[in-house]
């Protein structure tokens, strides 16, 4: 596309200012409203205190604007990445996310977002920017920063946009008003510098030069290329090639071209203008105008037979009631100025006895205070009246009537609640029932919260993730957020890769997953609420301290109990990477959806454990050897033990047959009782032989058994 004209940069220029007029009167008003004055017309205000009337102001409407930005202030706002496909991964997109937290707090990117929200319910339109820098003088290493826009009425967006974002708008103006002889000095390639004669009389020059200052603009152009698109059928199946890349590949690949359509792909210019020439121009690396607008909500309305676009703030119809109140409070106190100075009313003469008294009873009290009556009755001949109270009651009750109905009228114009709810009249005290109070409060203003969310952030997000591939394409080191508030220097890998193969395909190399490789894979972004650092620490203690109490009664990981409780446990977004944490514990991550790190590491344990098993079981079976052998060193003792004892027997036996012989003279009931003695005395000698050799092949099992009963408790401490 051709560079545009001067002339045409300054018709553009012309056309949206006319265009955004009304809307930028209106956030004037706004502006008054809520400005140390108020909504007080200057002259009125001025005529007033010419005549000593009252013009008082009390601010109404910053309170609540302070109440809003206050709840947004304590829920930070993060751009989180999403993989989107090509080989995006859960992981892949956390360091990504990681990496836009980093960009944010080198940019300090949260008092700009606050501040382009609150110019947003101020005055219905708020701005914030994109910008590159470099990352020091030595080195060619680009970064993304963030950049407030301070004073929104510098930029001027063309009117042709059709999304609530604004992410379409084709052309922007970004302005900047120096002095002429800073311009000098800021531009000394410039070919025109003296800023007189014929220039001067060109149309619409005065719009951007004066006698002392220059307006100086990035113009911001949206253009399009257009291309052609292939579908080519390769041995391989069916590629997409655009008109360049099948140039290339079609000498290394085979294929026939199938389908081609034309395309029309976006890319953005940045023309810097004073006006009368071009002072630079540069290709944006995004396809987006890098002006981010937050936007109010949108009305269109039927002026002259015209749909007109208005954008709304919270103070816009405020400004009528904070109107009414003022005047209102400035009439009070008018009639309060009216009310009598001099109480006491009497002839004159009358104060003349305890003077001092009078002048000071308003102020002190008196048991009694004297009137002269008798000098009057001597010159008049009548009696005088006595001194008389001047009795003036204003109707106060009535004017503060009137101001509170003035002010719920604003409340209610502002989307706040003007009676109380039900919780309040109950006088709950809560955290529950206070929590829902504030839902209650903020619903009214949510639609704010909401442009800012899902059109201000959202695109933001988008621009800053569609520019990290461009734009981080080397090898460096960056600083990340985690989302558990640590930081840490991470590896930054670009390009990652080659040229096209013989089959049509690019050659990747292999990849390290604990860098942040910014040319793998596409993604897209989502907002997301979080409560404040304190209020999320403190949720994280008080659940803690809760698992701790009922540590008995938790169950077992990997029960179904134990699951159901680990997703009430991950549906908790307060409890942060503690909570995930613990959530863990109960129902541990399926290893096959693990990134491939993770699966490496536990198949290195696994192969650990085999060879701590194996190693058991040979220490298992050398301890199995020695109990074999202490088992047959027993058996031994007790087959020694039993031949001793049928030995002892047999030496019974004979000693029976011996007395037998030897006393064969005797009778027969001496040989009986002799045979009964001897034989009860064998009898006890078997006996006790039994149950000597039960006892020992009952401690010869346990010492068998002891081995397989250690095994378990052995292996758990390997």
């Amino acid at each position: 596309m051709p560079t545009p004209s001067t002339k045409e940069i300054r018709e553009s220029f012309r056309d949206y200012r006319n265009d955004w007029d009304e809307i930028r009167k209106e956030a004037s008003a706004d502006m008054q409203a809520i400005s140390v004055e108020g909504p007080w017309d200057p002259e009125d205000r001025q005529s007033r205190e010419t005549k000593g009337r009252p013009c008082i102001h009390f601010d109404q409407i910053n309170q609540f604007l302070n109440q809003v930005i206050g709840n947004v202030r304590k829920s930070k706002r993060a751009i989180k990445a999403q993989p989107k496909g090509d080989g995006a991964s859960d992981q892949d997109a956390e360091r990504r996310g990681a990496l836009i937290m980093g960009i944010e707090e080198r940019s300090q990117a949260q008092p700009i977002y606050l501040y382009a929200f609150e110019c947003m319910i101020e005055r219905s339109y708020g701005f914030a920017r994109l910008a590159t820098e470099y990352d020091d003088d030595e080195s060619f290493n680009q970064s993304i920063v963030i950049k407030p826009v301070m004073n929104p009425d510098t930029v001027l967006f063309s009117p042709h946009y059709k999304q609530p974002d604004a992410s379409d708008v084709p052309e922007a103006f970004l302005l900047d008003r120096i002095p002429k002889r800073d311009f000098k000095r800021k531009y000394p390639k410039a070919r025109i510098t003296d800023f007189a004669g014929e220039i001067m009389g060109e149309d619409h020059v005065s719009d951007w030069i004066t006698d002392h200052f220059v307006q100086v603009a990035e113009n911001w152009r949206v253009e399009h290329k257009r291309s052609q698109l292939l579908l080519v059928e390769t041995k391989e199946g069916l590629q997409i090639f655009t008109e360049d890349e099948w140039k290339q590949a079609k000498e290394l690949v085979r294929g026939e071209v199938k389908r081609e359509r034309t395309i029309e792909t976006p890319y953005v210019m940045q023309y810097l203008t004073n006006g009368v020439e071009i002072l630079d121009e540069i290709e944006w690396a995004g396809t987006r105008i890098p002006i981010i607008a937050c936007f109010g909500p949108e009305r269109w309305v039927m002026v002259g037979g015209q749909s007109k676009r208005e954008l709304l703030s919270m103070v816009r119809f405020a400004r009528d009631p904070q109107m009414m109140y003022d005047y209102l409070a400035s009439s009070e106190a008018e009639v309060a100025k009216k009310v009598p100075k001099v109480p006491w009313v009497g002839p004159k003469g009358t104060f003349e006895s305890d003077k001092e008294a009078w002048e000071n009873c308003t102020d002190e009290g008196f048991a009694y205070l004297q009137w002269d009556w008798a000098e009057i009755f001597a010159q008049t001949g009548q009696f005088p009246p006595s001194p008389t109270f001047t009795q003036y009651q204003v109707a106060f009750s009535e004017w503060e009537g009137a101001k509170d109905a003035a002010a719920r009228a604003l409340q209610s114009s502002m989307g706040i609640t003007p009676l109380p709810t039900a919780a309040a009249r109950r006088n709950e005290k809560s955290g529950v029932a206070l929590e829902k109070v504030e839902d209650m409060e903020s619903l009214g203003s949510f639609h704010f919260i909401d442009r800012y969310e899902n059109c201000f952030l959202h695109n933001l997000g988008w621009q800053i993730n569609q520019l990290i591939t461009p734009i981080y394409d080397t090898e460096r080191q960056m600083p990340m957020a985690l989302p558990d508030g640590k930081r840490k220097l991470t590896q930054i890998v670009g390009q990652t890769s080659h040229p096209i193969d013989e089959q049509g395909a690019y050659e990747v190399q292999d990849l390290d997953p604990e860098h942040v490789h910014t040319a793998k894979g596409e993604f897209d972004v989502t907002i997301s609420t979080g409560p404040s650092y304190d209020s999320e620490r403190d949720e994280q203690s008080s659940f803690v301290d809760q698992l701790i109490e009922n540590m008995a009664n938790l169950p077992q990981p990997g029960t179904p109990q134990a699951k159901v409780l680990a997703l009430g446990i991950r549906m908790r977004p307060t409890l942060g990477p503690i909570g995930k944490q613990i959530a863990d514990v109960f129902d541990p991550p399926d290893p096959s959806n693990l990134p491939p790190e993770a699966q490496a590491a536990i198949q290195q344990m696994q192969s650990q454990l085999v060879a701590l098993q194996q190693e058991n079981a040979a220490l298992h079976q050398d301890r199995a050897g020695r109990v074999l052998e202490q088992q047959t060193k027993v058996t031994i003792e007790q087959m020694k033990q039993e031949n001793e004892n049928l030995r002892s027997q047999l030496a019974n036996d004979i000693k029976v047959l011996l007395a037998e012989i030897q006393t064969k003279a005797q009778d027969d009931a001496e040989r009986q009782q002799m045979y009964k003695e001897f034989w009860i005395e064998n009898h006890n000698a078997a006996h006790e032989f039994a149950m000597q050799h039960q006892a020992q092949q009952h401690a010869a099992t346990l010492a068998a058994a002891q081995p397989d009963q250690q095994q378990p408790n052995d292996q758990s401490q390997v």
